[in-house]
């Protein structure tokens, strides 16, 4: 008799432990965006942008400076309209809280800065006019006018227009035989423009690969020609499809 008391106990505290989940599960957020800053000798500074399914974003931040780090990490939400993103807050790398999605490259911007990473994942409606995948040493840059007095205009090449002026590039190297590099060992930087008569020019700038910051002419303009490495610089005119004032440093020669 104690022996099935003993066992019907158990089975009665076996069949009341079995609860139903009273617990929702919680959706996982996607990645839908991501994008990525790595510039200075041995990558002194990287920035990481993260936007999720539900609109919120994380940005991380590290900037290393006569060996000592720092690290930040700003969260907040983010709104796409066309091609701008308006984030909640512009705190995260000096340059305003709107960025501009072109020429595969996410660009902040203010009055006072600029500040650029490069898309590596999007799964939203942004879309870039023109596909740099397949042309790793080019940069495109935004004309920012310098003075007031500046009347040229930003414009954006389209990618029968970048064709023309990656040919260009090519003619520079084959009418100037002295340049002692070949145009493999050139970053290209590009910043087009339309001047006060209309017209469309680009200004061409090259110098020669960075080993140790491989993939910082992806971010920050590099203007004039640097008399230790090989660089140099023209402008080419698209509306009638030449270039002039070609300009290099003694170390090409």
């Amino acid at each position: 008799m104690q022996k099935t008391l003993i066992i019907l106990v158990f089975i009665v505290l076996g069949v009341g432990c079995k609860h139903p989940s009273d617990k929702s599960e919680i959706p996982l957020k996607k990645i839908l965006f991501k994008a990525v800053h790595e510039s200075g000798d041995w990558i002194e500074s990287r920035h990481e942008l993260t936007i999720f399914s539900d609109s919120t974003f994380v940005y991380n931040s590290k900037e290393k400076d006569h060996g000592h780090s720092k690290y930040e990490k700003f969260q907040g939400v983010v709104r796409i309209q066309n091609d701008t993103l308006y984030f909640s807050r512009k705190d995260m790398n000096g340059a305003g809280d709107q960025a501009v999605f072109k020429n595969d490259m996410l660009e902040f911007f203010d009055e006072a800065k600029m500040f650029r990473l490069a898309v590596t994942q999007n799964h939203t409606s942004l879309k870039s006019a023109l596909d740099l995948s397949a042309h790793s040493d080019y940069a495109l840059f935004s004309y920012y006018p310098s003075k007031k007095n500046d009347y040229n205009k930003p414009y954006d090449l389209s990618q029968a227009e970048f064709d023309v002026v990656r040919s260009l590039i090519a003619c520079v190297f084959e009418e100037n035989k002295d340049l002692r590099n070949p145009e493999a060992e050139f970053i290209k930087q590009l910043i087009p423009y339309r001047n006060r008569k209309g017209a469309i020019e680009v200004r061409v700038y090259l110098h020669s690969k960075n080993k140790l910051d491989p993939k910082g002419f992806k971010y920050h303009p590099i203007i004039g020609n640097n008399a230790s490495i090989c660089s140099f610089s023209f402008v080419v005119f698209l509306t009638t499809n030449y270039y002039a004032d070609l300009s290099a440093s003694t170390a090409c020669k």
